[in-house]
């Protein structure tokens, strides 16, 4: 709906007034006549009151004139369009209403088409002023609201420092940031082990989990200090602060670490960087501060850590002889063994008296879990290779583990490998004593031994014996004698005689024969078929 334009109508004849202010339907133009006035004092207190869009006045009137009282409007800071109208042609009086900012200037007399036509001429630029205004109101509310965001993304830029120092200060003045200018510090808070429950937790427990994180460290850090933070991605926060006054920056952090530690279910690690003298080096701190946080990896999480110097190279490396003891172990499906030798690798990792940089033992460790997957790869079926193809692969994706995260990682890797190799061995033995089973019943008469059975099998006799038994709960001789007496009973079923049982079993001895039947069967071979 367009709004509604008002005017005052100001002159010292009445019936001026009322001809413009009453016999003109204003209303159907858009216009309210909200008062009128027959002289210049009276005029000036009405348009100070109403603070009308538009002023029709005439130039000379008795106490003040026209002009001066635009005048006095004018000071008033009071943004009315005045159209003058006056019977005087008097170019001086002209030139004094266009130096006013005169909209217009009428001359008696005049019609009403030419008050409508200059009203309505003024009405629009009034609506258009308006418009503006609005729009230019509009965008300082824009501005206002979006002055967080600005401030945010104006520190994103002096943690990369991709502006000159000329432009940085400028957005400094112009984002009225609350801190100040110098001294300055980055610190990055990372949530401990975010991937891992992120993989397993709802969405809007972890965005729970994110949230409170965020409201504690806003809330320590407002208590002590000027700051902006930022979420840096899905579970680092950076906060660019001053240095507080009444306590040290490693004291504050800490009380960040154990706030967050108390009131949520997370626990962070923080790193610090030095402290820096103007905007220009800020990234310098963030810098250090992620720095410092990578050696979180060798405290597990939970800590703060500033940055330090340090001194000289260190190439990580364990023992040759140790991996390859483990990857034997692993090819041979020994857990117990593999996980002994891996705990000692990782001993090693953890006794530098001067921790290596993360990334390289991060890089390090993989390499050694890929010789791990090698040596497993090896000895199982396709779709189990798949499956440790794919933990590998995890375990890349997971940049924040700590030392103790890959070593609990590759303690699984180990479980999950020799757990493959050992269901493969037991597949095979189930197997191979099928193959055993068939080659006795197929040989039953014959006088048969572990050593014949081993060989048909291709095994040690001792290791055939010992997985023969393992698998069926009774040695070879055992299960042979059992499998004789049940053939023993079919062969008495069919009227066969005992002597002729016994040598086509393969037993010479007939007393011993039925010496063996009835300890199986609780009756001697002739009760036996009696009883049948």
């Amino acid at each position: 709906m367009e709004r509604i334009v008002t005017m005052c109508v100001i002159d010292d004849i009445k019936t001026v007034v009322n001809g413009i202010a009453t016999r003109i339907p204003w209303e159907q133009h858009g216009i309210e006549v909200v008062g009128t006035a027959l002289d210049g004092a009276e005029g000036l207190a009405l348009i100070r009151e109403k603070k009308p869009d538009i002023v029709v006045t005439d130039i000379r009137m008795p106490s003040l004139s026209g002009i001066d009282m635009v005048k006095l409007v004018a000071d008033g800071d009071i943004p009315s369009k005045i159209i003058f109208i006056s019977g005087y042609t008097d170019f001086a009086y002209a030139q004094e209403a266009v130096k006013l900012g005169a909209f217009d200037y009428l001359l008696k007399p005049f019609t009403p088409g030419q008050v409508i036509d200059a009203v309505t001429k003024a009405k629009e630029a009034v609506l258009s002023e308006l418009s503006r205004h609005d729009v230019l109101r509009e965008m300082e509310r824009q501005l206002a609201e979006s002055m967080p965001h600005l401030r945010q993304e104006f520190c994103r830029r002096l943690l990369r420092y991709d502006s000159s120092l000329e432009s940085l200060n400028r957005q400094w003045g112009f984002l009225q940031m609350e801190m100040a200018y110098s001294p300055l510090l980055v610190m990055v808070a990372e949530i401990d082990n975010f991937e891992e429950k992120a993989r397993v937790l709802p969405i809007k427990e972890v965005e729970l989990g994110r949230f409170a994180v965020q409201n504690v460290l806003e809330e320590t850090l407002s208590s002590h200090t000027k700051f902006i933070l930022l979420r840096e991605n899905v579970h680092q926060f950076v906060a660019v602060l001053n240095p507080p006054e009444d306590l040290d920056a490693s004291e504050l952090l800490e009380r960040c670490r154990e706030n967050i530690d108390r009131w949520t279910s997370q626990s962070v690690s923080i790193g610090i960087g030095s402290q820096v003298d103007g905007i220009q080096s800020v990234y310098l701190s963030y810098e250090q501060a992620k720095a410092a946080l990578s050696y979180s990896f060798y405290s597990g999480g939970n800590c703060v850590l500033p940055y330090t110097e340090k001194s000289g190279f260190i190439s990580p490396r364990f023992s040759a002889d140790k991996e390859k003891e483990l990857l034997f172990a692993l090819r041979s499906g020994n857990l117990e063994k593999a996980c002994k030798m891996l705990d000692d690798i990782f001993m090693e990792c953890s006794q530098y008296p001067v921790p290596p940089e993360p990334a390289i033992m991060t890089n390090l460790l993989y390499g050694l879990a890929f010789s791990m997957f090698r040596a497993l790869s090896e000895q199982v079926q396709d779709g189990e290779r798949q499956q440790l193809e794919t933990k590998l692969a995890e375990m890349k994706e997971f940049s924040s583990l700590s030392l103790g995260g890959w070593q609990r990682k590759l303690h699984d890797y180990c479980e999950l490998g020799c757990g493959m190799l050992e269901n493969r061995q037991n597949r095979d033995a189930a197997k191979l004593i099928v193959r055993t089973k068939t080659f006795i019943e197929e040989n039953i008469e014959q006088s048969l031994t572990v050593n014949d059975c081993a060989r048909s099998v291709h095994l040690s006799p001792s290791y055939f014996a010992n997985l023969f038994k393992k698998e069926t709960g009774m040695t070879l001789m055992q299960y042979v004698t059992q499998q004789r007496m049940e053939k023993a009973k079919a062969m008495l079923a069919d009227g066969l005689q005992v002597q002729e049982i016994a040598a086509s079993l393969g037993y010479e001895d007939r007393p011993y024969f039925s010496e063996l039947f009835k300890k199986h069967t609780g009756l001697t071979p002739t009760e036996y078929r009696n009883k049948k």
